[in-house]
Order: structure tokens, then C-alpha cells, then sequence
């Protein structure tokens, strides 16, 4: 189980990683992200940069978890 989680973890911070990118692209020729408006708060770089680091430390996390179980540390 923690070795899919960790997986898709990864998979998530890639794109999370990717959408970071094309917002701050966006921004930076003056165009406004408008595919990433929500009702309540703007959905920005920020935000995106935040799901690259929780899903980086969620795949760590996973990966040490299945190497205490492996090696019964």
C-alpha cells in the first residue's frame, strides 16, 4: 500500500509541478490564470508550489514507511 502511495504521490507533485509552471508562465507574460479561478480564493503559483511540497513530503514519507516495514528497523 505505501509503495502505491507513494507512487501516486509522486505522479501528483509532478503535476502539481507542471500547473506551478504554466501559472507562473501566465503571470509572467501578463495573462491571467483564468483556468485556475475558484469561487473563494485565487488559485495561483502559490498554491500549486504548496502541492509540490506536500506531496514530495507525502512520497518520502511513504518511502521511509516501507523501508522500517522492510527491514523491521
Amino acid at each position: 500500500m505505501e509503495k502505491l502511495l507513494g507512487r501516486l504521490s509522486i505522479w501528483l507533485c509532478c503535476l502539481c509541478a507542471v500547473l506551478a509552471i504554466i501559472t507562473r508562465v501566465m503571470t509572467a507574460f501578463g495573462l491571467p490564470a483564468a483556468i485556475f479561478q475558484s469561487r473563494m480564493n485565487p488559485i495561483d503559483y502559490h498554491t500549486f508550489m504548496d502541492g509540490v511540497l506536500l506531496f514530495t513530503m507525502l512520497s518520502l514519507v511513504a518511502a521511509c514507511f516501507s523501508y522500517v516495514n522492510r527491514n523491521g528497523a
